[in-house]
């Protein structure tokens, strides 16, 4: 048969440099107990991928779409939110957020968010929040904006599968949702155009 050329956005130096690396990163992290990861890059401009690796091609993950695959998301959801507080008026990056102890009964007892280093700062600017990524700041952001705007918000990124917003408590301001690199990427892009999805 005749051969067809293929063609595709994938940059071939781009990606031996990405697998490359993914893979001494993951070697770096052995030790503290990381196995595997995947990496996705887009052109923020057209949306092309121009390097898709799902794993490492370790023997136990060679057949994982790292890309693809369902993770909690952690705080790579805080963006979003404070951007969904900001288009609503709510906030704006100066705002005053206190980060300090709270308390929010839930059903079966009461949800203390703490922060990475244990610690509370007091009264920050919503800008000094996020870049911080303080928890409790974006709880009590989450629950200016409601657990249901913030998942809607969600959907129209382009963030696939989510549950309905009942299903999320105020802990969804700090990732608990499972999303996929796929659509955490391409959320990213519609943020470096300037909120416009494409």
């Amino acid at each position: 048969g005749k051969s067809q050329a293929v063609r595709s956005t994938l940059d071939a130096r781009l990606q031996m440099f990405v697998r490359q690396s993914l893979k001494n990163h993951i070697d770096f992290l052995s030790t503290q107990n990381v196995h595997d990861g995947a990496v996705l890059v887009l052109d923020n401009g057209s949306g092309d991928v121009l390097s898709y690796v799902g794993n490492t091609g370790n023997a136990e993950t060679f057949y994982v779409d790292g890309v693809q695959a369902r993770r909690q998301a952690g705080s790579t959801l805080k963006p979003f939110l404070y951007a969904l507080a900001f288009e609503q008026r709510i906030l704006t990056p100066s705002s005053i957020l206190k980060d300090s102890p709270l308390e929010i009964p839930v059903s079966g007892g009461v949800y203390r968010p703490r922060n990475y280093d244990g610690a509370f700062h007091g009264n920050v600017s919503a800008r000094i929040a996020l870049a911080s990524s303080l928890n409790v700041p974006a709880i009590r952001t989450i629950q200016l904006t409601t657990v249901e705007r913030f998942v809607q918000q969600l959907q129209e990124l382009g963030f696939s599968n989510l549950l309905g917003s009942d299903r999320y408590g105020p802990s969804l301001a700090l990732g608990s949702a499972d999303v996929t690199l796929w659509d955490l990427t391409h959320a990213y892009r519609t943020l470096a155009q300037m909120g416009l999805k494409s």
